[in-house]
This record gives structure tokens, C-alpha cells and sequence, in this order.
């Protein structure tokens, strides 16, 4: 293999690797897990735990009430971070549900 064509194999590494790290995809789970990062940052997670453990009993309309609550009465960069992490996780599942639907479609 000459000079020239190690230098092209690896441009076409380069571009094919950048182009792997920065595809919707992995930008989608860079935004889930900068907000897991960021809320683990700001949040008491054991406190929320064992706050939600102790509603939990309360039956679903406890636990919806004690979510709604804890999402208002937070800071606004946890809220920020909260909805960057709804927004990565809805689009992942719309990635996988189009993925299915494309996939029964092909087979009918």
C-alpha cells in the first residue's frame, strides 16, 4: 500500500468515525445521558428515592401527584435538564417505534 492510499484509507477513517459520532442517534443518547449527568448533579437521588418510596403506598394518583410536585418545586436547571432528558428519551422511543412500523410494513 503506497503513501497516498494510507493517507486516503485514513481520511475515510476519520470522516467515517466523526461521522458515526455526531448521527442523530448517538446525539439523541449524549442528551439522555448529559441529563441523567445533570440531574445526578443537582438532585439528592437518595432523598428522592426514599420520598417516592414513602408515596409509592399511596396508589398511582400519590405518585402522580408527588412527581407533579417534585418537577414544579425544583430549580429551573433541574427542569431544564429534566425536559432535555424527556425529549431525548421521546425521541429515541419514536425511533423505535418507527422502527418496528417500517419493519411490519416491509413484511405485509
Amino acid at each position: 500500500m503506497t503513501n497516498i492510499e494510507r493517507n486516503v484509507m485514513a481520511s475515510v477513517a476519520v470522516i467515517y468515525i466523526v461521522r458515526k459520532l455526531i448521527s442523530p442517534l448517538a446525539l439523541q443518547w449524549y442528551a439522555l445521558v448529559l441529563s441523567v449527568m445533570g440531574i445526578a448533579l443537582f438532585v439528592s437521588v437518595p432523598h428522592v428515592a426514599q420520598n417516592f418510596q414513602a408515596v409509592a403506598s399511596g396508589g398511582i394518583s400519590s405518585i402522580l401527584a408527588f412527581i407533579f410536585s417534585a418537577i414544579i418545586s425544583t430549580t429551573l436547571v433541574v427542569q431544564a435538564w429534566l425536559l432535555l432528558g424527556s425529549a431525548a428519551i421521546i425521541s429515541l422511543f419514536l425511533r423505535v417505534a418507527r422502527s418496528f412500523t417500517s419493519t411490519r410494513a416491509a413484511l405485509a
